[in-house]
């Protein structure tokens, strides 16, 4: 019975997933013939008895065809449609399509034997296609502004998608996206405050985070080297600014308490047959702790700042600090009490030399590094 049950429930099963592949009834429905047809025949291809979906193909596809040439027609006398052979390309690749995907399905083939391609109607639409893209990426292009370069870069792309190397596409390509990005110098000023501090990593951090970090492909970001080489007149300027930066004194402090250990072997008796036992009891001993720590902070001002009229866009302090931190230990008492952590710092005799301005500072830019990046991707998330 339970094996019944078990068999009942496969085929129950199968029954359903069989079904999750669509007959093409639906899209057919809805007028949408090239899905239908596609959909008819995978239905075929697994199931090549399959009534609805034979019946599906078989009204789908003249339709499709019809469709396919009443809409070519109705394009091909509209010469205001800007992209006109763009949709005929489109079209011609699907009925194509459609006659591939018949070609690999036998049952498909006895409900349409003959399926029409149309290459030599799709290779002209794709020609006529790409030089309309390439056109209207050039008006595009001409009309100077950032937003429009981005449209004639995605036209240049097109054209190059239906014809690689089309004309001088590669050429334009680079112009448009050029002309597309906004191009951003990154400023560091040195740091304020009596050390002398290289803040050079952190302006190359900030760097690898807009080539990797930001991915967009339309902003480029400059060092004021580069800029100066090639002449750059930018779009902003990140400036970014460490303001008083500062290092405390050396600070001690002192910890004393008492610690145990239970169930330690403590010595040894014999009992009356004159075995011999472990006693077990509770070890104490009184750990003074010695703790070293110096704090060093500052504030990281970052602004996006337009060049051309010098105004702030955007602009946001970042406080940090950091806390270095060292310690050894004494001890009077049973050392079994001590953790081996305890015991570690008990070798000590003083702390290690606290680090140099330069190795602070860099501690202290880890979190507002993490804030800056937030700041900057919530900036450009819309460019």
């Amino acid at each position: 019975m339970k094996l019944f049950n078990v068999i009942s429930t496969l085929a129950v099963a199968g029954v359903l997933l069989t079904g999750c592949k669509s007959t093409g009834q639906k899209a057919l429905s809805k007028g949408d013939y090239y899905t239908a047809c596609l959909q008819a025949i995978e239905k075929l291809r697994s199931s090549p008895g399959n009534a609805k979906a034979a019946g599906a193909l078989a009204q789908a596809y003249p339709l499709a065809v019809d469709y396919t040439q009443r809409e070519t027609e109705r394009l091909l006398a509209s010469p205001s449609n800007p992209q006109r052979f763009l949709t005929i390309f489109n079209l011609y690749q699907q009925m194509n399509n459609i006659a591939v995907q018949l070609s690999r399905c036998p049952a498909g083939l006895q409900v349409i034997p003959h399926a029409d391609y149309y290459t030599p109607q799709l290779e002209s639409a794709r020609n006529k296609a790409a030089e309309e893209s390439y056109q209207i990426a050039e008006n595009y292009l001409r009309a100077g502004t950032r937003q429009a370069a981005k449209e004639a870069y995605r036209q240049f792309r097109q054209a190059n998608s239906l014809i690689p190397g089309y004309r001088d596409v590669d050429d334009k390509l680079q112009e448009a996206k050029w002309q597309a990005t906004l191009k951003v110098v990154l400023e560091q000023a040195p740091v304020e405050g009596r050390y002398k501090i290289s803040a050079d990593f952190f302006q190359t951090k900030v760097f690898e985070y807009f080539s990797a970090g930001v991915r967009n492909e339309f902003i480029r970001v400059f060092s004021p080297e580069e800029a100066e080489m090639h002449k750059l007149q930018p779009d902003q300027l990140i400036r970014l600014r460490f303001l008083d930066f500062t290092v405390g004194q050396l600070s001690e402090s002192k910890n004393t308490r008492e610690v145990r250990r239970d169930s330690v072997a403590t010595g040894t008796y014999k009992d009356s047959k004159g075995e011999t036992h472990t006693v077990y009891g509770t070890v104490k001993a009184r750990l003074t702790t010695h703790t070293v720590k110096l704090s060093s902070g500052g504030v990281l001002e970052a602004s996006i700042i337009n060049y051309a009229s010098k105004t702030v866009l955007s602009q946001q302090r970042f406080p940090g600090t950091y806390v270095w931190s060292d310690a050894w230990a004494s001890f009077n008492g049973d050392e079994r009490a001590l953790s081996d952590m305890e015991r570690n710092l008990c070798k000590r005799t003083g702390h290690s030399p606290a680090p140099p301005p330069q190795e602070l500072f860099v501690q202290f830019t880890v979190p507002i590094y993490n804030g800056l990046t937030k700041f900057i991707q919530n900036y450009y998330r819309n460019y």
